[in-house]
């Protein structure tokens, strides 16, 4: 049933806070490194989905009371560019993501073509020839409004690449989509369970002896269900917030949860990048030094975590002043410094 991925979760969320945290750790766990062609390249496709429902209840001109529930889908997709390993110089497992983000692309430039085929009855789309295109086929035909925002290099050396995102994104504009309202009357379990148990009850009341032993255990049977759903919402919910933790403890560990917190992180905002002697991994992590003092070492309480052998638990302080201006105060013997 649909695409699986390894690790995805489907997480329930109540506010607006809820959702921006989740997308923030997404962000933050994307898998970057620097290339010939970027310094942040991204190694992967982004793909945020929300899902909203809306219940609305009112009643009709005869006084009948009724319930809509109007079910939406978001989409919020940040596609890796596409790379020539010429230009990039990628090798091993980078030159493999390359392959694998250039060949993603290519079925999606497919997909967008057969639908912006002028008279075509789109009777047969390969939206399955990949992952991606088949998680966004609802938003790229059919009940749908879909905008893409296409990015590109003002370098003379990228002309090529700007060219072929300019086409592609005129052959996108020629996609037409209908956004359409998905309502319908909503059906509560829990309500309906609890109007039966009531009227169980009241029959209970009513009801001859030889009746009675089987209306009980109807109720017996409605009450059960109706326990059964309430405690799988709280689990849901307790589940959820368990998540929450350990995304928020992952942050910690790695180091990032400061950068994420501070709200005052820019494209201007300096930044350490760790160097290894593997090149593929270098420039995949990436700790940002917001205004004021970050502290690094392996210990709990800093800003920047960093494990390893002979990795001090304080190790120094760097000051950010004014972005331009930075001052690192060193640690004595392992101690905060102060």
């Amino acid at each position: 049933h649909g695409v699986f991925i390894p690790g995805l979760t489907k997480e329930v969320v109540r506010d607006y806070e809820g959702v921006e945290k989740l997308l923030e750790f997404g962000t933050t766990a994307r898998s970057v490194a620097a290339t010939s062609m970027n310094d942040r390249s991204s190694r992967s496709h982004c793909i945020f989905t929300v899902e909203v429902e809306a219940n609305e209840v009112g009643a009709d001109a005869q006084g009948q009371g009724f319930s809509l529930k109007r079910h939406s889908k978001l989409n919020l997709v940040d596609l890796a560019g596409s790379e020539r390993q010429k230009k990039a110089q990628t090798s091993g497992g980078r030159l493999k993501e390359g392959n694998a983000i250039n060949m993603s692309l290519s079925t999606l430039a497919m997909c967008i073509a057969k639908l912006a085929e002028s008279g075509s009855d789109h009777s047969f789309v390969p939206f399955r020839n990949s992952k991606l295109t088949h998680i966004l086929s609802e938003s790229l035909s059919g009940n749908s409004k879909t905008a893409m925002v296409a990015a590109v290099s003002p370098a003379p050396s990228n002309a090529q690449e700007t060219l072929s995102t300019c086409r592609f994104a005129q052959s996108v504009k020629k996609v037409k989509t209908r956004a359409e309202q998905n309502q319908q009357l909503a059906v509560d379990d829990v309500k309906l369970l609890k109007s039966e148990i009531e009227r169980l009850r009241d029959a209970l009341q009513h009801k001859d002896d030889a009746e009675k032993d089987t209306r009980r255990q109807q109720l017996e049977f409605h009450q059960k269900l109706l326990d059964a759903r309430e405690r799988a919402l709280k689990e849901e919910m307790e589940a959820a917030r368990k998540r929450e933790e350990a995304r928020e403890a992952a942050l910690r560990d790695m180091g990032l949860a400061g950068a994420i917190a501070n709200e005052d992180v820019t494209t201007d905002t300096p930044k350490l990048v760790n160097i290894s002697g593997d090149p593929s991994l270098t420039g995949s992590l990436i700790f940002f030094l917001p205004r004021g003092i970050s502290t690094i070492g392996s210990g709990a309480s800093n800003t920047i975590r960093l494990k390893g052998l002979q990795v001090l638990p304080h190790m120094c302080a760097i000051e950010n002043r004014r972005d331009s201006d930075l001052r690192l105060h060193l640690s004595k013997g392992g101690e905060p410094v102060e």
